[in-house]
């Protein structure tokens, strides 16, 4: 290979390879990098549900909430819950109440997705 007549690639190559073996615990294997997703990419369905509270149906986005739980991995669901309850507990309870939905919905949603997380 032409990347192994550079005397700086083989160093590299080397000590990642060194690093790889370090960080697998001696197990051997192929050692994976993984980079973190973007925090400016939305969440799935968070576009939805966001419009759905611009048109102040929060009522109607807590509903929609819970019909995409399976339609998405846990973990996604969990922030998107959290997202959409944080964004709510923003509104006043006027707000809430003529968007359908109460404080203590709000409070039992995160309840309920508090039970998912265990």
């Amino acid at each position: 290979m032409q990347d192994e007549s550079d005397w700086l690639i083989r160093q590299l190559h080397a000590f990642a390879t060194g690093l790889g073996y370090t960080l697998s615990r001696h197990k051997g294997g192929t050692t994976e990098v993984v980079f973190p997703q973007d925090q400016d990419q939305p969440l799935p369905h968070q576009v939805e549900l966001a419009q759905l509270i611009d048109r102040k149906a929060y009522a109607q986005a807590a509903q929609r909430l819970l019909a995409l739980q399976f339609a998405m991995t846990e973990a996604e669901f969990l922030q998107l819950g959290i997202w959409l309850y944080a964004t709510l507990n923003q509104f006043d309870d006027q707000s809430l109440a003529a968007g359908g939905i109460s404080r203590t919905s709000l409070v039992a949603g995160l309840e309920q997705l508090q039970q998912l997380k265990m």
